[in-house]
């Protein structure tokens, strides 16, 4: 049965209140990327990352005599079509190609993009064959699935040889393909002249329930969840159930992927590296391992600021709050 919405599975806890298991996945993204050049550099890096947004200003030197003009690109997320068929994805934008909301600028300009989406069955490219289907390649909305349930006995045909889709239940078609979306742009780089990329988007953040400390030990050990958090989370749990018997106790826990060590094709380490993490609320909990000191700089922000800096980690964020309270996409 297709997962449509948030899913729903009633959870045996011994004398304890039942909750659904409202839960959805976060997917990973990052910067842009550069095609590989050994005579671009990184001076300056500033992200900023919280379960709602991600903002990053690059700062590019071309050391070089000549003029470069170079291909950037920001790959979005794969999205297994299939997979998000019978669970919930985290938040998205209502726009099925610019599901995150990317937006770029060079020295303050909005960059006008290309955008490359496309239909996968592992290596094999199906693209056609959904297209032709008249389907959308990203079918992660609702709408889409249900376009697929509508096509003709034709077109389900054609797209199950095509191995595209599963139609061992005549009354729903299933997508089989993984979606692939590439913006893109062609930069110019003026020789001994520095460029600032700037860029933003919404990532795509899992939703999930945090229960009692001493249940979640792998998400303990996954966000290297330290002892002062983890008293502060047993408080929030124990508060949540005194207000609320029927709830379980539980917290809201969101999750957010950032990849940071596979963009690295410039020359040399980033001269500069400034990152800001934001869980939003004071009374949040934010969580994740990495290898640098983190200091608070304000109620909710934290800071890592390094030079010569090399990324060797990429960058999976916690944050948990008190039920009720975390301000919710769509979901």
């Amino acid at each position: 049965m297709r997962r449509t919405g948030f899913m729903v599975v009633l959870l045996a806890l011994a004398a304890a209140p039942v909750r659904a298991d409202d839960s959805s996945a976060a997917l990973d993204a990052g910067g842009v990327v550069l095609t590989r050049s050994a005579d671009i550099r990184m001076v300056d890096e500033r992200l900023m990352i919280s379960p709602k947004a991600v903002k990053i200003r690059f700062e590019f030197v071309n050391d070089t005599d000549r003029p470069i003009d170079e291909i950037v690109a920001f790959p979005m997320p794969d999205i297994d079509a299939r997979q998000f068929w019978f669970s919930p994805l985290g938040t998205t934008t209502e726009d099925p190609v610019n599901f995150m909301g990317f937006r770029v600028a060079a020295n303050g300009a909005p960059v006008p993009v290309e955008v490359e989406q496309r239909a996968f069955i592992k290596a094999r490219d199906v693209t056609a064959a959904v297209r032709s289907a008249g389907l959308p390649i990203n079918p992660i909305n609702q709408a889409g699935f249900k376009a697929a349930d509508a096509l003709t006995a034709v077109q389900r045909k054609t797209l199950a040889d095509a191995k595209a889709v599963d139609t061992s239940d005549p009354k729903e078609t299933i997508p089989l393909w993984t979606v692939r979306t590439r913006f893109y742009w062609r930069q110019h780089f003026p020789a001994h002249k520095s460029i600032v990329l700037e860029q933003s988007y919404q990532p795509v953040t899992g939703q999930r329930f945090f229960a009692a400390v001493a249940d979640e030990k792998d998400a303990v050990r996954e966000f290297c969840v330290d002892s002062g958090a983890q008293g502060q989370l047993s408080r929030m749990t124990s508060a949540a159930l005194a207000a609320d018997r029927q709830g379980g106790g539980y917290l809201d826990a969101f999750t957010t992927d950032y990849v940071l060590k596979s963009g690295a094709n410039w020359k040399g380490p980033i001269g500069h590296f400034h990152m800001v993490l934001d869980k939003l609320k004071p009374g949040n909990v934010l969580s994740l391992c990495w290898k640098g000191a983190l200091t608070r700089i304000g109620p909710t922000t934290f800071e890592f600021d390094a030079k010569e800096f090399m990324p060797t980690q990429d960058i999976r964020l916690l944050v948990v709050s008190s039920p009720r309270t975390f301000p919710k996409g769509r979901r």
